[in-house]
């Protein structure tokens, strides 16, 4: 479960940060969310990517926005 969690949060980053470059734009987050997922699965091979049925890598709901990075 703590791995599905992190993953999320790095997926939630990641999403966050092209939003960011992307400036901000309204209504693209499900455009960033897939993109994140894909950028992070690449540099997690590992990880064996998501499984049928696995919700972990998936948004919670439509008005999540990314997490700001904490930095």
């Amino acid at each position: 479960m703590a791995s599905k969690d992190n993953a999320q949060r790095e997926i939630r980053k990641i999403a966050y940060a092209l939003w960011m470059e992307q400036g901000q734009p309204d209504g693209r987050d499900r455009e960033h969310w897939e993109a994140a997922k894909v950028i992070w699965a690449f540099r997690n091979p590992d990880a064996g990517g998501k499984q049928d049925g696995d919700t972990a890598l998936e948004p919670r709901s439509h008005a999540a926005r990314p997490l700001p990075d904490p930095r």
